[in-house]
């Protein structure tokens, strides 16, 4: 079979004599850093077949081999990308025309930017990826970058994406910044004003659950009103630090609502401060912190002026 890059190269793939014995997969990144040659990745798209393992119905079979089919026409291979069996959809990635190049010579990226939401990693292996994410980076391709970087669990990818794309793409940056397995080191450097000017990858960082809890201390102390959002994000956290819960859940040192209305709803804000919230000057705040109590088993008596933070245990009823 012959397969046509976005180049105008030309590839003769080889029929492979015997499949390959089960392996553990290895990560994507050491052979790119190795220097993976295009038509020896386009001959392992040919070849593997990891979705033959298990037995299938005719008619599945049928689906299978027309998704991987060079012939099958784009449109339908986009409405086999929407099918019901995850074995239809993964052998997409098995077809050469699942990422084609435009009569103008840009790259129709849809197709493989939705396979990259389900199958990051399988679409960090293809051939085209690797092809036009790191070996001839395409700008057309940055949506699926976006997506697989987000995505992977494969740190050394991850690593080697965010170094070619991060430092002309915020929204790599943010991406990984979302990722709960990006390495600490790498949240640390996003999650620092110093050395990350976008307030919304710092908002990312802010957000992840396996952010130090000393970067999310001191995206907490984000002074500026302008980044309130940031603040907000570490009060959503439930890995802040509770003295950073405290800070950011007192008027006297945050004076944006909406921050002390999320510390309100954090499922590991103390108690006392809970109460104390629950007399907030701001009617969403104090909301918010009565539903938390009343989630723990305690409830807020009112009275006619307001909440006067009186809590009891609840009685239960027969």
């Amino acid at each position: 079979m012959e397969f046509v890059d976005a180049s105008g190269t030309r590839y003769q793939l080889a029929e492979a004599v015997e499949a390959p014995a089960p392996a553990k997969k290895a990560p994507v990144w050491p052979w790119v850093v190795g220097g993976l040659a295009v038509a020896g990745g386009l001959l392992w798209m040919a070849a593997s077949s990891p979705w033959k393992a298990n037995p299938v119905s005719h008619d599945l079979e049928t689906l299978i081999m027309e998704a991987q089919d060079p012939a099958t026409p784009f449109e339908r291979l986009e409405v086999l990308q929407k099918h019901s069996e995850v074995e239809v959809r993964r052998a997409l990635l098995g077809n050469p025309n699942v990422c084609p190049t435009n009569e103008d010579g840009t790259l129709t990226t849809d197709l493989l930017w939705n396979l990259a939401q389900e199958f990051p990693e399988e679409v960090a292996a293809h051939p085209l990826f690797v092809l036009h994410a790191l070996i001839e980076p395409d700008e057309e391709i940055l949506g699926v970058v976006i997506e697989v970087v987000g995505r992977t669990a494969d740190v050394g990818l991850i690593e080697t994406l965010l170094r070619s794309w991060g430092p002309h793409s915020w929204e790599v940056r943010e991406s990984v910044a979302w990722n709960p397995h990006t390495p600490e080191d790498m949240l640390r450097i996003l999650g620092n004003e110093a050395t990350e000017s976008k307030w919304y990858v710092r908002q990312a960082v802010a957000r992840n659950p396996n952010t130090p809890p000393e970067v999310l201390r001191l995206l907490g102390n984000e002074a500026t009103e302008s980044t309130w959002r940031v603040r907000e994000a570490v009060a959503q956290n439930p890995s802040t630090p509770l003295d950073t819960l405290r800070t950011l859940g007192n008027p006297a040192t945050e004076s944006n609502p909406l921050v002390r209305e999320e510390v309100a709803g954090n499922s590991n804000t103390p108690k006392d401060v809970l109460r104390f919230l629950s007399n907030d000057a701001t009617k969403i705040v104090r909301e918010a912190a009565e539903k938390s109590l009343s989630k723990r088993g305690l409830v807020v008596r009112q009275s006619g002026h307001g909440v006067r933070g009186r809590i009891r245990h609840k009685i239960p009823t027969r």
